[in-house]
């Protein structure tokens, strides 16, 4: 059975993909699963879900037949964007551009913060046990699926991060720099004492 954590993620690679908050037919073309259906089931509907996710939500006025409004005064457009070139979503975000924003902003220091004292609770050194969270890492012995600071950037779900942590071993910074450290060739000319001097 699906999961709405499953939902969450996925709604999240694909606007990762796209660069903005994905349409149905836009999640379909990338081919994710679950299906867009199986989300709206799931999360109780397309903008319900992607709500949840963090993600722009449309009011469906902007991306229909309708004839395209002018651009308020207010709202600033890089110089090589024109407004009527735009689709019905990129009108609604440079509408919304600084609400968004900021909500993006919240959601990181959250996450951050949450990141922070789950260190601090559950987390210390395998090899030399240094707990405090700003020196503490996560490794990943094995192929890494999602950097954990990115997925706090990305704002992806505590539960997907949990998971990704759960791929890793916890090492302090130090451990952590040794651990991917190519050890010099002690062979080298250039690394012999120098008798001459």
């Amino acid at each position: 059975m699906t999961t709405e954590a499953e939902c969450l993620d996925s709604l999240r690679r694909a606007a990762e993909q796209l660069g903005e908050s994905p349409t149905k037919a836009q999640y379909e073309a990338l081919g994710l699963r679950p299906a867009s259906a199986t989300i709206m089931d799931v999360m109780g509907g397309w903008n319900a879900a992607k709500e949840r996710a963090g993600l722009e939500t449309f009011d469906p006025c902007v991306s229909g037949d309708h004839p395209i409004q002018p651009k308020p005064d207010w709202v600033e457009l890089p110089a090589d964007v024109e407004w009527t070139e735009l689709t019905g979503q990129q009108r609604w975000y440079y509408k919304n551009r600084e609400e968004r924003i900021e909500r993006k902003d919240r959601r990181r220091s959250e996450i951050r913060h949450w990141l922070y004292a789950y260190k601090d609770r559950h987390c210390e050194c395998e090899r030399c046990g240094e707990g405090r969270p700003p020196c503490l890492d996560f490794h990943h012995p094995d192929e890494k699926n999602h950097g954990i600071a990115t997925m706090v950037v990305n704002g992806h779900s505590k539960s997907s991060i949990r998971a990704e942590i759960e791929r890793c071993i916890v090492l302090c910074a130090n451990c952590h720099r040794l651990e991917h450290a190519d050890p010099p060739d002690c062979d080298s000319a250039e690394l012999q004492p120098d008798n001459h001097k």
